[in-house]
Parts: C-alpha cells; structure tokens; sequence
C-alpha cells in the first residue's frame, strides 16, 4: 500500500515539475526582485511576469578565478587594495553580479534590489586599513550591510589600469592611434622575481642528480680540467631549496648569487601614449572625446602657444587622476580625469593641453566592456551595470 501511495506522490510531484519547466525561458534575460533558488540542483529561477529564468549557479571562488584570468591582479599597484575584499564567511553561489565604479549608499540599495550575490566595485571600497565598523560612518555602514547580507565585493582597481585592453585602452581608443604603449611599463611580479646563481662543480656533474630539474635552467657552462663553472636561473619560489642544496653540497663551490632584472609585460603598464594616424585640430579631438564618454561637458586646459584650431600630433591619457603618470609625458594633448591646479599650470606651460572630464568619466565606461570580456566565460551569471552609480561632481 506504501509503494502504491509513494508511486502516486511522485507521478503528481512529476507532473507538477513538468508544468513549472514548462515556463522556463533559457534564453538571456534580466533579473527582477523575486528569485526562487534551488540549492540542491544550483540554480536560480528569476520570476519575469509569468515565466522564469533560469540561471545556474555559479562558486564565488570559480567566479573569481575566471576575473583574475581577465585580469591579472599581479598588476596592480603595490599601494592598491584589489581582489576579493568581502567574502561571506558561508559558501557562496553566484548568479547576479552588479558592476560599478563605487560602491555608494545608492548603489547598494540597488544590489540589494536585484538580489546581487557580487559586487564588482573599480575603485575598492575597503582602501585603508580600519581599527572599527560603526554605522554612523558611511563607508563602515556599506561594508556592514555586504557582510549583514552576504554581498561578496571585488575590486580590481589598477590591474584593470595596467592591462593589456583595460580602462586606459579603452579610453584612448576614442581616437585613431599608431605605436601606442604604456607610459608607465609593468613588470613580472616580485614573486616571479628570478635569480642567478654561479658556481663550480667537479667536472662529470650532472645537476639534474642534485636539484630537481624543474627547479632551474643552466644559463651557460664552461669547464677546465677538473671544475665546471656554472650560471643557473631559478624563480623565487625554488631559490630557497635550491641555494640549500648547492651550500650544504661539500663538491659545491663558490656559489654566489644575483638578483635577475624582472622582465616587462608586453603591452601592459600605467597610462598610454600614442601617435594619431591623421592630426587633429584640438576642437576636433575635445568633440571626439564628448562623444565617445557620452559628455556634455569637459574642463579644458589649453597649451600657453595652442588655440583651438592647433594641430595634435600625439595623446597621452591616464583614467582617473593622472597627474603623476602624465608629469613631462612628452606629448600634445593629455586626457585625465582629474589635476590640480599647479599641475595643469606646469602641463600648459610645456605646451601641453589638458582634458579634464572628472575621475570617474574616464573609466565607468570601460566596465560596459569588462561585461562583454566575461560574458562568454560565466554564460550562466547575469552580470548587470549599474544604473545608479554617477560622478559626484555635476558641471552646471
């Protein structure tokens, strides 16, 4: 009588599923504030009228992982505070992420709205160190209410300034460029830091007897009658064990080291500079620029010896506040989100002039291309702009 009743319960549970899936709408689509979850099968189901969308799952750690393939956030500056800097202290799935530049009272209460399991904040909303949290301090009272809500937050900051196809690529991509580099070239990371180490060995050694092979590369070898003098290249995770064996190794000798220069990454680094395929007037190049940020207004600083009709030759940009990558950058025309007022003096004073067209500005647009780069890689994440955040600052 039991399996009879049980065969029953499970042919109308089945019917009842087949209606609901029926529903589902597999194509791409926007979240809404009703979610119903599945945390045995990982997906989430968002309620659109009267479909549902279904969306799977995703671990905060693989999510992440997929980022800092994107974006090395060895590329970041040594000052910077990037990478995950909330992590909700139960395992997290993630389906919505909500990308912004900073993460306000306003962009929050937006996260919350759309039921965001991530937020992707470019400037890091938790810089300096803290002795406290109080919710009289706006700041404390954002990161409280992520951790009151397991809100995961990431922060990729100057790693997406420094690489390859990043914000300042982006921006200077306004314009029609040849030779464009960074003005500020990155380098292997410290922990990619390689060493030289020289040394005598009797002459019939082998050294992959004595060191693990891929713990080193022989740079070069030269041998008399008795000895072999050799150059070895080891990384700085290998250097410890490595220098062990050889010093302990009493057929060792003379084994000394050097620090190897670090290598630079190609195309990746601080700012850009390029040289235009075609000069421009100056108001050719400040309507480019309005056009291309969606601006209605810029602040301009012009070259002691320019007039609006000059011709620009080459652009340097650097996002945000650019005044000390683009300090006697030798260049035509800067474009930076902010300097001050003695800066832009020095700049007009070289001849230089400068766009100004507030922090923000110059990298919020560049997140609507950080959200195409991940979409082919998590298909399944609904990663979302936000529509609340803005610049402070309103030129009136």
């Amino acid at each position: 009588m039991f399996d009879l009743f049980l065969k029953h319960e499970v042919r109308g549970l089945r019917k009842h599923c087949k209606i609901l899936f029926s529903l589902l709408q597999l194509e791409s689509c926007s979240t809404t504030k009703r979610t119903l979850t599945n945390f045995i099968l990982k997906k989430k189901y968002f309620l659109k009228g009267p479909f549902i969308c279904n969306r799977t799952l995703m671990d905060l750690s693989k999510v992440v992982k997929v980022f800092e393939d994107v974006i090395d956030p060895n590329l970041s500056e040594s000052w910077d505070n990037t990478g995950l800097l909330i992590e909700p202290s139960k395992e997290k799935l993630v389906s919505v992420i909500l990308f912004t530049n900073d993460l306000t009272d306003i962009v929050l209460k937006e996260a919350t709205s759309i039921k965001a399991d991530l937020v992707v904040s470019y400037h890091p909303p938790l810089f300096s160190a803290i002795k406290s949290l109080k919710r009289t301090n706006w700041k404390d009272r954002i990161l409280l209410q992520c951790i009151e809500n397991a809100i995961a937050v990431y922060s990729p900051h100057t790693a997406c300034d420094a690489v390859k196809g990043g914000v300042n690529d982006w921006l200077i991509k306004c314009f029609e460029l040849s030779e464009v580099r960074p003005i500020k070239q990155s380098h292997e990371s410290s922990f990619a830091q390689t060493y030289c180490i020289e040394c005598f060995v009797p002459q019939n050694t082998n050294l992959n007897d004595i060191i693990n092979p891929s713990d080193f590369e022989i740079l070069s070898a030269s041998s008399n009658e008795s000895k072999q003098y050799l150059r070895v290249k080891v990384n700085k995770h290998s250097l410890p064990k490595v220098l062990e064996i050889l010093t302990t190794n009493k057929e060792v000798s003379s084994v000394s080291l050097t620090t190897c220069n670090p290598l630079p990454l190609p195309s990746c680094g601080m700012g850009r500079i390029g040289k235009l395929q075609k000069p421009l007037p100056l108001h050719d190049c400040i309507a480019l620029l309005k056009n291309y940020l969606s601006l209605d207004h810029i602040r301009f600083a012009q070259g002691v010896s320019h007039s609006l009709d000059s011709q620009v030759f080459s652009i340097a940009v650097c996002a945000g506040s650019g005044s000390s990558i683009l300090k006697d950058v030798d260049a035509d025309l800067y474009i930076t989100g902010e300097m001050s007022h003695h800066e832009l003096l020095h700049a007009n004073h070289r001849n230089v002039s400068v766009i100004l067209c507030e922090h923000s500005n110059t990298e919020r647009g560049y997140l609507k291309k950080l959200i195409c780069d991940l979409s082919s890689k998590l298909p399944n994440v609904n990663l979302v702009m936000s529509s609340m955040d803005k610049d402070p600052v309103t030129i009136l």
